[in-house]
């Protein structure tokens, strides 16, 4: 017999379904009595209690429905219900949409096994990994109806992957998630495969003859495939970035109406169960921060569950856990702070221990906290119906650095990251390849990581214009805004490229940088640092990164306004001068604007280049950067703030050796304490003033180790 929830709930019970204390506010579309309102959401109220991090096990069907492998679940949660907050459990173990008899049968057992992990405390949900599919996998055994698979811009279709045009389609989804909501979960997740990139054969779509209806509707014009593809790929350039912008708009629509059927399949069966969706950095798909989660919500306004993912399944590449923790934070950083459970997708396909060491595993954790996440769900006990006491050294990891997480989660609160800001909107993938082919882009956000360097240098980002204290505009990224919100970026401080000056040259708004463009420069070339005191006693160092290993153009430019002052030179291999490459400019409305046309996001990581960098981004914010590492090591850090406005800092040491005697500067903090993952706290009080900042020394911090740091006084 299937044990539901009642509903609805009290609110002190609603409440706890999240883990929020009965202090805690009220959630959306919530009253005192758990009933539907139409009430705004609340600003959350004080809590008795400091938030905690909250994690999630998801478990495979291999093993929920496997009698002996449950009772050794089961026993496994006893063993770390100190670390263990929830489990979601897989409809499946394939990413292909299962029959629909199946999907039933499947949600049958998933209501007789979720009451056995609720009565240990945990709160007990549902993945449904395939919702249209993610890929042509066990096709065999997969949905086959003779309904719209999805298509790609070139006529490729995929075999298991369906199109949401197709009303027999949503009815299915429907149905679905109808049955899977009556099985008595706590929350219901929604996989990613609600996406417009990357499904099976296809890597841009769904231009079947539905979805290019639908689009046809509100252009007022009719498309064949092969015109929409013309028009985003080969019209005349502004022509073509307003159509990807209009179609980006229409994929956004695209995934918003599946998650509007999805919850109004869901409120048919329980109407106040919470929904959550996996996103990764689907930048083809749109983003979509604002319609999605409304969509989950739905017009009762329930809270929504949001889980930010992507790569770095091993340790292979370890500074890929970098890039993944500032791809979540880009997926995170346009929600509204109204999504307050945001777990970490910790996935480690192909959940061999072996390739994810137990050391970068926790730091991956303690940096998707900093990034903004508020826990983890952790995708890591296998495929199958194995044993799986080898991933017992995680758990016991976890278990043991709990309470700093705790104390992470407690002192960020629901602050944005505060640093340097890679300008970035919802219509960011339609000025990727803005004069290329739109179809060989990268997908996931991969064109972005390349920005990431600049956090190895211990220079703090942000995710959203909110924390900015500086603006990076790199390449044809500037072509997402509108000169009136340009010119206000350019009243501030702003680091652009070769390429980014050439855009704004061509509107026009030399004055704002105060440096033309003279010339590009393919073959080899070095970068000579000038004496300017942003170099601060480098001048004469020479950076060499040799363009027949990684190929890139230097971009030559020269002073156009009074007071631009050159920060560095071309020479070539013989010593040849070529002119300046880098500069500075203060413009007349106040702003601060770098151009930097060689290597300017990569292989910053030499003495001279380090210094250079972190000194010009102080000087770019006007020394409004919350911290900065300066020392010369590869120490990252995210900069937020407690609940009290006080500074609060992860650092990670993203590197195999000790940083020894680190030296970071930290504004607005008198004193600090460090609390490191062991337990350790200590405090610190500074060795200089660099005003407005004062300089603090940890004497070590340890490979792929985190610590917090915050004001002495907010502790």
């Amino acid at each position: 017999m299937t044990t539901q929830t009642p509903w609805p709930l009290s609110r002190r019970d609603f409440l706890g379904l999240l883990g929020v204390g009965s202090s805690a506010a009220l959630l959306p579309g919530a009253s005192a009595d758990g009933a539907a309102s139409p009430a705004a959401w609340e600003a959350p109220a004080a809590a008795t209690d400091p938030p905690r991090a909250r994690f999630s096990l998801r478990i495979g069907i291999g093993l929920w429905s496997h009698p002996q492998r449950l009772g050794e679940l089961l026993d496994w949660c006893r063993d770390y219900r100190a670390v263990l907050d929830e489990v979601a459990l897989f409809t499946s173990a394939t990413h292909a949409p299962l029959p629909l008899p199946e999907l039933e049968r499947r949600a049958q057992a998933l209501g007789e096994v979720l009451p056995r992990f609720r009565a240990l405390g945990l709160q007990a949900g549902i993945n449904h990994l395939a919702t249209l599919g993610h890929a042509d996998e066990d096709v065999e055994r997969a949905l086959r109806e003779p309904w719209q698979r999805f298509t790609g811009h070139d006529g490729l279709t995929a075999q298991a992957c369906y199109c949401a045009s197709d009303p027999r389609v949503m009815a299915y989804v429907g149905r679905c998630y109808e049955r899977l909501a009556a099985a008595g979960p706590d929350f219901l997740w929604v996989d990613d495969d609600l996406r417009l990139e990357s499904r099976g054969p296809v890597r841009f779509g769904c231009f079947c003859e539905r979805c290019l209806q639908s689009f046809s509707e509100p252009t007022g014009r009719s498309w064949t495939r092969a015109d929409l593809v013309a028009a985003l790929d080969a019209a005349p350039l502004e022509e073509r970035l307003r159509w990807r912008k209009r179609w980006l708009a229409h994929n956004r629509g695209y995934v918003a109406g599946v998650l509007r059927t999805v919850r109004a399949a869901v409120d048919r069966a329980n109407p106040r169960l919470p929904l959550g969706y996996m996103s990764a950095e689907l930048t083809y798909s749109g983003y979509g921060w604002t319609e999605w989660p409304a969509a989950l919500a739905g017009p009762s306004q329930l809270p929504v569950k949001w889980r930010p993912g992507g790569g770095f399944y091993t340790d292979e590449t370890p500074t890929a856990l970098l890039g993944k923790a500032h791809s979540v934070g880009r997926q995170l950083g346009g929600l509204s702070d109204t999504v307050i459970d945001r777990p970490y997708e910790h996935e480690n396909y192909p959940y061999q221990p072996l390739k994810k060491s137990v050391t970068l595993a926790m730091a991956e954790v303690a940096a998707a906290l900093g990034a903004g996440c508020t826990g983890t769900t952790w995708n890591g006990l296998g495929l199958g119906s194995d044993p799986f006491s080898e991933f017992r050294p995680y758990f016991d990891a976890m278990r043991a650095q709990r309470p700093f997480f705790d104390r992470l989660v407690a002192a960020f609160g629901s602050s944005r990251c505060e640093g340097v800001w890679p300008a970035l909107s919802e219509d960011h993938f339609a000025t990727v390849n803005a004069a290329e082919s739109w179809f060989t882009a990268p997908v996931f956000g991969r064109e972005l990581h390349g920005l990431n360097e600049l956090a190895e240098l211990g220079l703090p980002l942000a995710y959203h214009p909110a924390g900015a204290r500086l603006t990076v505009l790199a390449g044809d990224a500037v072509r997402q805004f509108s000169e009136a919100t340009l010119e206000g970026w350019f009243k501030g401080g702003v680091l652009l490229d070769g390429p980014a000056l050439r855009i704004l040259q061509g509107l026009g708004l030399r004055e704002w940088v105060g440096f033309r463009l003279r010339g590009l420069r393919p073959a080899e070339s070095l970068e000579l640092l000038t004496d300017h005191p942003l170099n601060r006693g480098h001048a004469g160092w020479q950076r060499d990164c040799r363009s027949f290993i990684t190929p890139e153009t230097t971009w030559l430019i020269e002073p156009a306004e009074p007071g631009a002052q050159v920060l560095a030179e071309i020479v070539d291999l013989g010593g040849q001068r070529f002119g300046p490459a880098s500069g500075v400019f203060e413009n007349p409305s106040g702003g601060r604007v770098a151009v930097a046309g060689y290597y300017p996001w990569r292989h910053l990581q030499s003495l001279a280049k380090t210094r250079q960098m972190r000194a010009l981004c102080r000087w770019l914010s006007r020394d409004t950067l919350p911290a900065c590492v300066d020392s010369h090591a590869r120490v990252a850090l995210w900069c937020r703030r407690t609940p009290g406005g006080e500074p609060a800092i992860l650092l990670l040491n993203a590197s195999v050796d000790p940083a020894i005697d680190l030296a970071v500067l930290v504004r607005d903090a008198p004193r600090l304490q460090v609390i490191r993952s062991n337990g350790q706290t200590s405090r610190l009080s500074p060795v200089s003033v660099d005003l407005p900042y004062r300089r603090f020394t940890l004497p070590s911090l340890g490979p792929w180790e985190p610590a917090l740091l915050v004001a002495a006084a907010a502790v």
